[in-house]
């Protein structure tokens, strides 16, 4: 089961924590999910693997 829902927002874990809303999920040939994400400011899909990814703290209060 992916850790990551369509439409959830979600940072890059590492570097600068770029902000962004996932908007597919793509489960890979060894079990493990990949998710292309409308990352903001960039215009353009960003694709990561799933221990890439964290829940945006901001969202992460309100479920």
């Amino acid at each position: 089961m992916a850790k990551f829902a369509i439409g959830e927002q979600v940072d890059k874990a590492a570097d600068d924590h770029e902000v962004g809303t996932v908007i597919a999920v793509f489960p890979t040939v060894d079990g493990n999910f990949r998710y292309a994400v409308d990352t903001e400011g960039y215009g353009a899909l960003q694709f990561f693997a799933e221990e890439q990814l964290v829940v945006h703290p901001f969202k992460a209060g309100l479920h």
